[in-house]
């Protein structure tokens, strides 16, 4: 099966062949096989042995984008291609029925050879191959927002080591896998970066600092980094700062700031103050960054109301405090204090992209019940992989539609469906 010739002649139409071709659809497919073979030591190719690489990894792509199991997969196009052949099957004398693609064993036996050391680096060339396609092709910027999250992944086996960790969010188990996810939006296109299987103990700070340095080095800025409470790091926001990125982040209730939510709520404060956010007396590296914090309401609410009801006395101090949250950032407030406080607020909101993108990974299909680490991070790299080519594929199309005044929605499982009919015409 020759990797290069993936993508069939596309039923769209003449016109819109370029946006299916293999150089955007399947590019990430043919980085991969490159990627893998570069860092994988194999002997010379025996006599007997049928396979090439590129034969079990067709497989393992394939079983992701439709889905199934490898074993469920490698049958499937082995009869496939096996209806497409003239006359029979042969049988060999100890019953065994020729195979035109690798076993499920064979495939997991090539799998496992990939570590996770070299599975990490394929999958940030990989990434990083289809950031730069998106940025050639004018999809996105090259100033881009980085959204950081963590996503956890259940896990029923025995082991205990540093690489599983607990947790009481996971039905029927108290085990998990602790992936540490990046993704990028730029232009309204949310696309993943990265990701991290994080071990018990381990600190994420250069976990962080060396993905933004990656980034930064592949040609891209930083704008916002947008991040959660899990990442309230003095040091991570002052190496923000340094890579000239803005960072966008959830205050914690300190008692500083309670004071100055309350002193707003009075009306001797005012929405946007300046703040010094220090690392903790007991810390052996000390650092501190000024920040802005910018005080909220949550949904359903007005900041407005929420003042005049505590002013007349229809809410109380602590009432008023539940319906308010407050976000700090390293950018300097411009124009007018209140609109920048209102666009700042609402873009923080943007990070629910990376939420609704672990989402959308995980229902490419069902999650992988191997215990091995390295096979599990390859089956979220694929994942990813995917995801990023169906909003490529999306972006392209709208793009096509608008000079055509026509509008197009391209879903995920579409896409998944057209890359299964391409490596099964091929």
């Amino acid at each position: 099966m020759n990797i290069y010739q993936l993508f069939p002649h596309s039923d769209w139409g003449s016109e819109i062949l370029p946006l299916f071709s293999n150089e955007y659809m399947v590019s990430f497919f043919k980085k991969f096989c490159d990627e893998v073979k570069s860092r994988m030591w194999r002997p010379k190719k025996g006599r007997n042995v049928k396979y090439e690489l590129e034969d079990h990894l067709k497989v393992f792509f394939f079983a992701e984008i439709s889905g199934r199991s490898i074993k469920s997969s490698s049958e499937s196009l082995n009869d496939y291609i096996f209806s497409k052949q003239r006359g029979r099957r042969k049988i060999f004398a100890d019953g065994r029925k020729k195979r035109f693609v690798p076993h499920q064993t064979d495939i997991n036996k090539v799998l496992r050879q990939i570590g996770i050391k070299k599975a990490k680096r394929i999958l940030r060339e990989c990434l990083n191959y289809q950031l730069k396609e998106a940025l050639e092709m004018n999809l996105i910027s090259k100033k881009v927002n980085v959204l950081i999250d963590f996503t956890e992944h259940p896990y029923y086996g025995k082991r205990e080591d540093k690489m599983i960790k607990g947790t009481s969010r996971q039905n029927g188990t108290k085990k998990m896998r602790h992936y540490l996810g990046f993704s990028i939006l730029s232009r309204e296109i949310h696309l993943f970066a990265g990701l991290e299987h994080v071990a018990s103990g381990e600190s994420k700070v250069p976990i962080i600092i060396d993905f933004l340095d990656d980034l930064l080095k592949i040609g891209f800025e930083l704008k916002y980094v947008l991040m959660d409470r899990e990442f309230y790091r003095t040091g991570l926001l002052e190496a923000i700062k340094k890579r000239n990125g803005n960072t966008l982040i959830p205050a914690k209730s300190y008692k500083r700031i309670k004071k100055m939510i309350e002193e707003y709520l009075n009306g001797t404060g005012n929405r946007v103050r300046k703040y010094t956010f220090a690392s903790a007396p007991a810390s052996k590296f000390k650092s501190s960054q000024h920040v802005y914090l910018v005080i909220n309401s949550k949904k359903g609410w007005s900041l407005q109301q929420i003042k005049r009801d505590f002013t007349k006395g229809r809410m109380t101090m602590i009432d008023a405090r539940k319906n308010i949250y407050t976000i700090m950032t390293t950018e300097k407030p411009r124009g007018k204090k209140s609109s920048w406080a209102s666009r700042t607020s609402r873009f923080y909101d943007k990070r629910w992209l990376i939420e609704t993108g672990f989402s959308d990974i995980n229902r490419i299909a069902r999650r992988w019940k191997s215990n091995h680490d390295n096979v599990r991070y390859l089956d979220m790299f694929a994942r990813m992989l995917l995801y990023n080519s169906w909003k490529l594929n999306r972006a392209l199309l709208k793009k096509y539609h608008e000079k055509k005044s026509k509008s197009s929605e391209w879903t995920l499982v579409q896409n998944q469906d057209y890359l299964a009919h391409a490596i099964l015409s091929s």
